[in-house]
């Protein structure tokens, strides 16, 4: 999540649509020809001693309820509330007054004036609702919206493409999970739900800023009295963003800065040019073009170029340079959402420290890697944090190998993710969270041309990752550097719990266990010996400590202690801390 994301939740300014109200009389309200109409309020005259008629009260400047404010409640908007009452009841004046006190007497029938006109208040507003529940099942039929004015930058046929779904059936050339309007509305409740569902679709795209938005109804110019027209009002956000900020996580800090055009081209596209420089990613650049498909915001294409300068030298003695391209298809679906991506990049591993290992400087080749990837991605977590309840599941399978690729980046790799929340039981302010992280790498080049290359390996350790560990610990070492591994595997079980007298705290007590483990994958080995391998003699840590949730973030001071390991492999026992939004 991004902590200075401009967009907000989706609010609607005004309602105004016409009904036909029963003939009931009232002494406060009028109903002519199915319309509602202001209520008069008529200025008491005074004629207690002392009160001449031109030192009357005049009424307050009070907006009483048109038919449209019953919708904001439907709509989202906050309900109209009375004016608040002074508190203080009117008392005759002979009781609690001297008749020769003028300024007592004027409170006096002010406080009564205002009483009064508090019980008319509230009779209109007890009136309009229930003329609007008497026409909420009145037959109406929505045949068209106008747009008024119409937006300066998006264009007339993509509006027409995301607006005509709501007032007629969907064209069968449009996927239908693309389509999230409700069946064509028959009545008025239907079409204040469908205006819901508008309203939120709309704010998906981001180029709109939908506090400023306006709806109102009217009867369909020359059209059956049963059709009614929406005229729609949008206001479009600035064209221009730009963003700078800080980032901590993952063991490093840094700052960065975003520019993002919105609407390039009218049809809610977005240009985004990213830069950023930390202590760990020395620099990391990339531009991206990212457009809706048939005009839905559930259907996106990205193409984008990158580059990136990391420093692995704290575990492997190297930094890695990345320049490359990718192509991204994005589908948000009921079960889910899918990215289907094609990638080409180009690696270098230079800049060798003094000390790397005889292995690292092996493999600081430089290489190329072609591949297409997917990955299904589930999350129901309420906070992802501390999550309290949900689930969160993520699958990628990428094959590498596709023409550019280099003769050793050949090669099946599979990756799933996945958590699970809850409380310890109902009612509990106590959390468990269950976490799992599996990679697996089955290389399909020929075994005489050596191992994986260093950029495509899986390294686990870390106060994010395996704590008790090193960032890269676990694992084949050549001295002091990290070689990585083809399989791997972690879990963790973490339990919070507030603090004792200050459960309203966002610093949580913490407690876990953690497990896991990295080898690299034996070609002269079947797939079975290899598993069997990955899953015996793990590795195995505990610990305690505070969590702290400073969002977006996560921050954590963990006393972390190894309980079974591999000789060479590079623990880290006793205080850490933890900075980032993903930890297992």
């Amino acid at each position: 999540m991004d902590p200075n994301a401009e967009d907000r939740p989706p609010t609607v300014e005004v309602v105004e649509i016409d009904v036909e109200a029963k003939s009931m009389p009232q002494p406060s309200s009028q109903v002519d020809n199915g319309q509602s109409s202001a209520l008069p309020i008529q200025e008491e005259k005074s004629t207690e001693r002392g009160i001449h008629p031109e030192q009357s009260i005049p009424p307050p400047d009070l907006q009483l309820p048109m038919a449209s404010s019953i919708f904001r409640t439907a709509l989202g908007q906050a309900p109209i509330t009375p004016p608040p009452s002074t508190g203080k009841p009117f008392l005759p004046a002979e009781q609690d007054a001297p008749n020769d006190d003028p300024e007592k007497i004027r409170q006096l029938h002010e406080e009564e004036f205002q009483r009064r006109l508090r019980g008319e208040y509230e009779q209109a507003q007890r009136r309009v609702g229930e003329v609007v529940s008497e026409n909420m099942n009145r037959p109406l039929r929505l045949t068209s919206i106008r747009l008024s004015p119409p937006p300066k930058t998006t264009r007339p046929g993509f509006l027409n493409s995301v607006l005509s779904p709501f007032i007629s059936p969907p064209s069968p050339s449009k996927p239908s999970f693309l389509n999230p309007a409700p069946l064509l509305p028959t009545n008025l409740r239907e079409i204040l739900l469908s205006t819901k569902s508008l309203v939120a679709h709309l704010n998906e795209f981001g180029i709109y800023d939908m506090e400023r938005v306006g709806i109102r109804f009217e009867p369909k110019r020359g059209g059956d009295p049963d059709e009614i027209e929406m005229v729609l009002a949008l206001r479009e956000k600035g064209r221009l963003f730009l963003k700078a900020g800080t980032e901590v996580g993952g063991g490093e800090g840094g700052g960065n800065v975003t520019a993002r055009i919105r609407n390039v081209f009218g049809g809610a596209e977005s240009l985004e040019g990213n830069a950023s420089i930390g202590t760990k990613t020395k620099s990391a650049y990339q531009v991206s073009l990212t457009t809706p498909l048939f005009a839905s915001p559930l259907l996106s294409f990205a193409l984008s170029g990158f580059s990136l300068d990391r420093d692995n030298s704290a575990f492997a003695s190297h930094r890695e340079r990345t320049q490359g391209a990718r192509a991204k298809l994005s589908a948000i679906l009921p079960w889910g959402t899918h990215d289907l991506q094609y990638e080409l990049v180009n690696r270098a591993i230079d800049h060798l420290t003094p000390k790397a290992s005889v292995s690292i400087r092996e493999l600081a080749i430089p290489s190329a890697k072609s591949s297409i990837s997917h990955t299904w991605t589930s999350d129901t977590r309420d906070d992802l944090w501390m999550g309290t309840k949900g689930r969160m599941l993520k699958f990628t399978h990428e094959y590498s190998g596709l023409p550019g690729s280099s003769e050793r980046a050949k090669f099946f790799k599979s990756t799933t993710m996945s958590q699970l929340s809850r409380a310890l039981y109902p009612g509990s302010q106590i959390h468990y969270s269950i976490s799992s992280l599996t990679t697996m790498l089955f290389p399909l080049f020929p075994s005489h041309l050596g191992s994986t290359y260093l950029p495509d390996r899986t390294y686990l350790g870390g106060p994010n990752s395996v704590r008790g560990w090193a960032v890269g610990g676990l694992g084949r070492r050549d001295g002091s550097d990290s070689l990585g591994g083809d399989l791997s595997w972690a879990l963790g079980l973490s339990v919070f719990a507030p603090i004792p007298k200050k459960e309203h705290w966002p610093l949580k007590l913490h407690g876990f266990i953690n497990g896991g483990k990295v080898v690299a994958y034996d070609r002269a080995r079947s797939f079975t010996d290899n598993l069997t391998k990955l899953y015996s003699s793990p590795n195995l840590s505990v610990g305690v400590g505070l969590m702290y949730r400073l969002e977006p973030i996560r921050i954590e001071l963990n006393f972390s202690m190894p309980l079974i390991g591999r000789r060479g492999e590079r623990t880290s026992r006793g205080l850490g801390v933890g900075v980032g939004i993903e930890f297992l």
